[in-house]
């Protein structure tokens, strides 16, 4: 590889055999290079090839102002985060997570703290990212000598949910505004308290989330029949209410219209979730 443009002594630029450009980072990589001079192999810590050229020339910009530690760090969550996630995540993720970083250890360095306004729902609905987000905390501890308050790990966890998905920041908040706010309602109007361990829970969150998605992609289920539809209405009012109150929310805020097939798979999922919350319930009732 031939060194095509040096944008500090830790990255440079170069041109794979595909002629696509590329960011190389290593340190000292750029030091007392010139354009035209073969790159240092040795010096190769990471090489970047983004999807268009308008996201490398923002990566290359980006690179320029950050701190390189966090180019690194940036790099090593992604990486974990592949693996730990079995996900492809959009190579956008370069950009945002290392911004984000820099800016966040910028911010704790000058004492100034931010509040994570979604920091529990993405706790409970994306436990395996914000997990990948305490791993970030631990490296940037250990890499960069910075401690990040643990809401961080939520906010680095919205950012790998955002690149498993469409890029879309404001699609994934309304994933977890959607999901935060069914659970709200079959809690209080149920009175069930929720066994966030328990496996019915899970399917539920799990359905939830692919219902937001449907939702916001405007691909909900086809109606495939009534019969189920008016069963769960009769055997299960409450239920069905919950089911109800969470179509017309969905109706208003995001102008979807929710058919009977959706209502009566939520419905199906809410009793199943509230019946083992209440025998969990009881069970340790009992035990006391």
């Amino acid at each position: 590889m031939i060194v095509k443009k040096i944008l500090n002594n830790n990255v440079i630029t170069s041109v794979s055999e595909d002629g696509q450009e590329i960011i190389i980072v290593g340190n000292g990589i750029g030091w007392k290079q010139k354009a035209g001079e073969p790159v240092d192999g040795s010096k190769i810590e990471k090489i970047f090839r983004m999807d268009t050229a308008t996201s490398t020339a923002r990566l290359k910009q980006l690179f320029l102002e950050v701190n390189v530690e966090s180019i690194r760090v940036s790099s090593q969550i992604v990486d974990y985060a592949r693996q730990y996630l079995d996900v492809e995540l959009k190579k956008n993720i370069y950009i945002t997570l290392t911004d984000h970083i820099d800016f966040a250890v910028e911010r704790c360095s000058k004492g100034i703290s931010f509040q994570t306004p979604l920091y529990w729902e993405i706790r409970t609905l994306y436990a395996k990212e914000f997990h990948v987000g305490q791993y970030a905390l631990e490296l940037i501890q250990k890499h960069m000598g910075v401690t990040l308050p643990e809401e961080e790990a939520a906010s680095i966890a919205l950012h790998l949910v955002n690149a498993e998905y469409d890029g879309n920041i404001t699609h994934t908040e309304s994933t977890i505004d959607i999901v935060s706010t069914a659970l709200s309602i079959v809690r209080l109007l149920t009175g069930t308290p929720f066994h966030e361990d328990s496996l019915d829970y899970q399917r539920f969150v799990t359905h939830l989330l692919f219902f937001a998605q449907r939702v916001l992609s405007g691909k909900l289920l086809e109606n495939q029949g009534d019969l189920l539809y008016e069963t769960m209405k009769s055997t299960y009012p409450k239920e069905f209410q919950c089911a109800e109150k969470i179509a017309k929310y969905v109706n208003r805020q995001y102008q979807a219209q929710v058919g009977h097939e959706e209502m009566t798979f939520l419905t199906v999922h809410i009793v199943r979730v509230v019946t083992s919350s209440k025998e969990r319930s009881a069970a340790e009732q009992e035990d006391i």
